[in-house]
């Protein structure tokens, strides 16, 4: 989700991706059984906090995508501070509601709920995200030990492309 920081950065006066940069440095070495001191994670949360843009009082047009994204890093954050499995899922969730809110912003469709979410869960962009997510899970299952070597794969196999197409947007 890195690319829709970069993009909101583009208009901002404080720049949010050297935040990302080195939060998901940090997970990644964490992830690696690098040593990593959990002061190291409240820090990058407490920097986080302070970038993350408040959508009642932003006029950048990908602010609410630049929110999913702080939620989904906060959320990792969250993971290694507390160690509740919940956090994956709402890491996961921030991901999808990226996508479920290009979908619409791109379509404009005016539909009720439940047939809007079967349209949005049916677009090739979603079944996509969904799909990256299911295969990333997987690899990890299967892991018996995390090496630094592994989370370089695992990073170059999601490369930090846009989940959405901003030039839609």
């Amino acid at each position: 989700m890195l690319p829709s920081i970069v993009r909101f950065d583009e208009v901002e006066e404080s720049s949010g991706a050297p935040i990302f940069r080195k939060a998901i440095d940090t997970l990644c070495a964490f992830g690696a059984n690098e040593p990593v001191r959990m002061a190291e994670f409240a820090r990058l949360q407490q920097q986080l906090e302070a970038f993350w843009p408040d959508l009642d009082e932003s006029t950048n047009p990908v602010a609410s995508y630049a929110f999913d994204a702080c939620v989904a890093l906060g959320e990792a954050l969250a993971l290694v501070q507390e160690a509740e499995a919940e956090h994956v899922v709402h890491c996961a969730t921030a991901a999808r509601d990226t996508v479920d809110m290009y979908v619409q912003d791109v379509t404009d469709l005016d539909l009720p709920p439940a047939e809007l979410n079967e349209f949005i869960d049916a677009t090739p962009v979603m079944q996509q995200e969904v799909a990256r997510q299911a295969a990333t899970a997987q690899v990890l299952a299967t892991a018996s030990h995390l090496t630094a070597t592994f989370i370089d794969q695992l990073r170059q196999q999601n490369r930090q492309e846009p989940l959405i197409d901003f030039a839609r947007v």
